[in-house]
């Protein structure tokens, strides 16, 4: 619970900041983005191994000042199992996010982000279940489509700290490959 508390603590305070200081003639710009992709598995190796590639979708939302933008999101992946076994696996993360977008007057505009926060792998026929914490980096780019609407592309490096759990394997990490729309307001 403790945990949780400091998590939307955080999160209340990394999203305002940026409001905080539109107040004194700076603007801030407000985001939603909605994607969709896949995620490759990279490790441990019987991740690796039995599932393949999977389906994925991207909730993220942001406040952006200036180059800084602030944001917070939600990624779910489902890994289809490759063997025998209907052993399909799922990951779930909710990260603080930290974005740098340069400033840019074209309708191109890349990024770089890090991030951390919860991170949720299951595998549903095998009863297993791990909570624990995270982080990834990664980048994209933002395409102009028209003013409150933009394309992006995103791929992301995500590791959750499964080891904590079950000391005798690696760290539980695939990169998400995302598609989708943001809506500025």
């Amino acid at each position: 619970m403790k945990r949780i508390f400091i998590l939307l603590s955080t999160l209340i305070l990394f999203v305002s900041a940026p409001a905080l200081s539109a107040r004194k003639g700076k603007s801030v710009q407000y985001g939603v983005s909605i994607g969709i992709g896949t995620g490759i598995p990279i490790s441990p190796d019987e991740f690796e191994t039995n599932h393949d590639p999977s389906f994925g979708a991207l909730l993220d939302f942001e406040a952006q000042w200036k180059w800084l933008a602030p944001s917070v999101s939600a990624n779910y992946n489902f890994f289809v199992s490759n063997g025998l076994e209907p052993d399909d696996a799922n990951a779930l993360t909710l990260f603080l996010n930290l974005k740098l977008k340069p400033l840019s007057k074209g309708g191109l505009r890349p990024y770089v982000l890090v991030g951390g926060g919860y991170f949720r792998y299951w595998i549903v026929d095998l009863d297993l279940t791990e909570n624990t914490t995270g982080w990834h980096y990664g980048g994209g780019v933002d395409i102009d489509i028209s003013k409150s609407q933009r394309l992006f592309i995103d791929a992301r490096y995500v590791e959750g700290r499964t080891r904590e759990t079950n000391p005798t394997k690696a760290n539980t990490t695939y990169v998400p490959i995302r598609v989708g729309l943001t809506f500025v307001f």
